[in-house]
């Protein structure tokens, strides 16, 4: 008869660590990117007036609508 493993007694530890290694992963990343591009996150800073789109006046076209069809009548 084939030998089977013991199941593990504590698998939530895999998963912890798991989690914990990619917290450090994403947030070493971001720590790399923001070294690299100091105002990409930077979320304070407002846009002057001009350089924001107009937005458009005319309203949008109305799509295709489905034809009423005729409601049975009870008899």
């Amino acid at each position: 008869m084939a030998q089977r493993s013991q199941p593990r007694d504590r698998p939530w530890i895999a998963f912890v660590a798991g989690a914990v290694a990619m917290l450090a992963i994403v947030l070493a990343w971001l720590a790399w990117n923001r070294v690299e591009n100091p105002g990409a996150f930077r979320a304070d800073v407002a846009l002057p007036h001009a350089e924001l789109p107009s937005l458009p006046t005319v309203p949008p076209p109305q799509g295709p609508q489905l034809p009423r069809l005729p409601l049975p009548v009870p008899r």
